[in-house]
């Protein structure tokens, strides 16, 4: 009888045990913050034909320098459409594609001056810049119609490219006068540049 109760107890004690829940959670994923593109950065402002970056202000106030009286143009020479700052421009095409181009433009003031300019050349040909008396000795006087000019003439370390430009202060601005392109095509049309611009009349 004793052995009886003791197991009825045990029965009951574990039978009304209640059964374990199972809880289930739900994680939600943090919500990942989403990284604005950066704006594209703004476009330079475009750059006149002689390799001097034009300003609006620049560009307008070239516009109130009037227009260049040409002679006829040396055969060979094909005109190009002007722009703000470009007040000439052709291009002439030589033996097995090479070619040249002659820009006229115009700047207010002095940009920067003859060293700067002269120097800004250079690079374009992948030249070293040169001192202010180098330039100065390797100036050559010229003329562009009435008005008096600086003649530079330089060419790349190859050899294969080259520059004859002609740099005209003129009523607070400055002209470039410029011929520049494969040296093959630049040696053969230096003379026709010089007696075109000779025979030019700048405003």
């Amino acid at each position: 009888m004793r052995l009886l109760l003791i197991t009825l107890i045990s029965f009951l004690g574990f039978g009304c045990k209640p059964t374990p829940q199972i809880s289930t959670y739900e994680v939600k994923s943090e919500a990942v913050e989403k990284v604005s593109e950066p704006a594209p950065a703004q476009k330079p402002v475009a750059a006149a034909a002689s390799g001097m970056p034009a300003s609006a202000a620049m560009q307008a106030e070239a516009a109130t320098f009037g227009s260049p009286q040409w002679p006829n143009l040396p055969a060979g020479w094909t005109a190009n459409a002007p722009n703000p700052m470009r007040k000439g421009s052709w291009s002439i095409a030589g033996p097995d594609g090479s070619k040249a181009e002659i820009a006229v433009t115009v700047f207010p003031g002095d940009v920067g001056g003859i060293t700067a300019n002269v120097n800004r050349w250079r690079g374009q040909l992948a030249l070293s810049p040169a001192s202010e008396s180098e330039i100065n000795i390797s100036a050559e006087d010229a003329t562009v119609g009435s008005d008096a000019a600086k003649k530079f003439t330089l060419i790349s370390a190859d050899q294969k490219r080259m520059t004859v430009a002609l740099l005209v202060a003129k009523n607070n601005s400055t002209w470039f006068c410029k011929l520049s392109g494969d040296s093959t095509v630049v040696r053969s049309q230096i003379e026709f540049f010089l007696e075109f611009f000779k025979n030019s009349q700048l405003p």
